[in-house]
């Protein structure tokens, strides 16, 4: 009888090679699916909103005089925001839509989201008469400098207008701007989430003179949705400020009159603006604390940056992505378009 080693069975040794081609063809996998996801981020969503609503601005001159303006503006968003935010969607995988809190809002919330309009309503109007003076607040309400709201006042067109430039625009901008890429933005930090998700809302707007509007509303709708744990809080929010953007700014030069004065007037806005500020603050510091007490889950990301080096390179890592300077080559364009005509 021979003693020493026994050789390595055949089987065994096709098992072990099988064994390390799949981990290694895995590795590769994995490898190749993060290249994927660096190239495929949620600016990529944002370049491809601006993309298609500075199409729908060529689209807008074919809808002068059109008795159908109402449903071209309508089926024009749906377009813009809700068809690629689906994709998205879709591309993130199944169970991805449950992570953008899409639920009802508790009564517990209310005060928030009314305290939250009047901060936008308020602030965006003190901003308004800082940049543009009180003849700004005759302009009629608009989408993106784009889609001028008409309508002679008539219960139908008053419907028309509701739908088309308060409630669509709400849900779909909110979808986008507050569930997805806040959603996205948060590995590196609420803050994060918080200052992007604003940022890239307010140059949706193309718009140099208000950006500073919407760059505050969308601080505001971003506070609301971490507050409420709703992103319904932060759409019926929105839909409050549009709906006085439809209705009640017209009025406001009314009320300057009335006053009298224009520094009484701002004094009247300003403390509107205090008032709902204080407010919101307190709501939403209640929420926070009842969320923490009662255990609710936030289903918030768990944010990878941690240390001040690793939140400042994700934050340069959203600067610095082609589809972010796109998307800021396109809003310096489209806003010195508006500005020049």
């Amino acid at each position: 009888m021979k003693h020493g080693f026994k050789p390595a069975d055949e089987k065994d040794t096709r098992f072990r090679f099988k064994k390390r081609q799949v981990t290694e063809d895995t590795v590769d996998g994995s490898e190749k699916r993060k290249r994927h996801i660096k190239i495929v981020t949620p600016t990529l969503l944002v370049f491809t909103t601006y993309a298609l609503l500075l199409f729908s601005k060529i689209v807008d001159i074919t809808l002068i005089n059109r008795e159908n303006e109402y449903y071209t503006v309508v089926i024009l968003q749906l377009m813009i925001f809700l068809l690629p935010g689906a994709i998205w969607c879709k591309y993130r995988g199944e169970g991805y839509v449950r992570g953008l809190r899409m639920r009802i809002p508790r009564p517990s919330s209310y005060l928030l989201m009314l305290s939250g309009a009047l901060l936008m309503i308020s602030g965006g109007l003190l901003l308004s008469v800082l940049f543009g003076g009180l003849e700004s607040l005759s302009h009629n309400f608009s989408l993106y400098d784009t889609f001028i709201s008409k309508g002679d006042g008539s219960v139908p067109s008053n419907i028309y207008l509701l739908i088309a430039y308060a409630v669509i625009p709400a849900i779909c901008e909110e979808f986008v701007f507050r569930g997805i890429l806040c959603r996205e933005y948060e590995k590196g930090g609420v803050v994060r989430s918080v200052v992007f998700s604003a940022l890239f809302f307010a140059m949706l707007h193309f718009n140099f003179v208000n950006i500073l509007t919407y760059l505050f509303s969308g601080v505001i709708l971003a506070l609301v949705l971490y507050a409420s744990r709703s992103l319904f809080a932060a759409m019926i929010t929105h839909l409050l400020y549009n709906v006085f953007g439809l209705f009640g700014q017209r009025y406001m030069n009314t009320l300057y009159r009335i006053t009298g004065s224009e520094t009484f007037f701002i004094f009247i806005v300003a403390f509107i603006f205090l008032l709902s500020a204080a407010l919101f603050c307190r709501q939403a510091a209640k929420l926070y604390k009842k969320h923490l007490y009662d255990g609710v889950s936030s289903n918030y990301r768990k944010p990878v940056a941690k240390t001040p080096e690793e939140i400042r390179k994700s934050f340069l890592d959203v600067i610095l992505e082609p589809a972010t300077i796109l998307c800021v080559i396109f809003y310096i364009v489209a806003s010195i378009i508006y500005l020049v005509k």
